[in-house]
């Protein structure tokens, strides 16, 4: 497994808030390139594939994104990966932890939604990420793309069921 950890995001926070949040006046510091990483590492990763993953993340660093894979990162992967950074950065907007504790981000003119409310949020900007990642998976699935993601799928990622691969979902494991 090679360490792609240490290249860039695949998206920038500024590009996140242009296309996920209401407000274009979010302040980009609330979105570090820790929690990209880790919104590419639980929602991309799983779905496309490790191998898939790396080499996208290998290219992007590098500069050298094939014509298929720029297209598929233009057209697809940072709206999808956009939205999956808003969902993990949601509770940081909100409040954030400090050496007093966890504060609320509160302006003159806004309240703190109750926490009802807030799961809704949510649970609504998982919908529109989970939309948006099985538009780009159908898009790589569609036989007009075939053999233009060669990786995608190659190493049992979870959008390509593997026969004899075990898989454990919420205590019921499938054969």
């Amino acid at each position: 497994m090679a360490n792609v950890n240490k290249y860039n995001p695949l998206v920038t926070a500024a590009e996140v808030i242009s296309n996920s949040f209401t407000n274009a006046n979010t302040d980009t510091a609330l979105i570090s390139n820790n929690t990209i990483l880790l919104s590419e590492l639980a929602h991309l990763k799983e779905a496309i594939g490790q191998k898939f993953y790396e080499e996208i993340k290998t290219q992007h660093h590098n500069g050298t994104l094939t014509t298929a894979n720029q297209t598929l990162m233009d057209d697809f992967l940072i709206r999808c990966l956009c939205w999956f950074v808003r969902f993990e950065v949601i509770n940081e907007v909100q409040s954030n932890s400090t050496s007093a504790g966890i504060v609320h981000n509160i302006d003159e003119f806004g309240t703190i939604i109750d926490p009802a409310e807030l799961n809704a949020y949510k649970q609504d900007t998982y919908r529109k990420a989970k939309v948006m990642l099985d538009d780009m998976i159908a898009f790589i699935q569609h036989e007009d793309q075939t053999g233009k993601y060669p990786l995608f799928g190659q190493d049992g990622d979870s959008s390509m069921p593997t026969v004899d691969h075990a898989t454990k979902l919420n205590g019921i494991i499938f054969y």
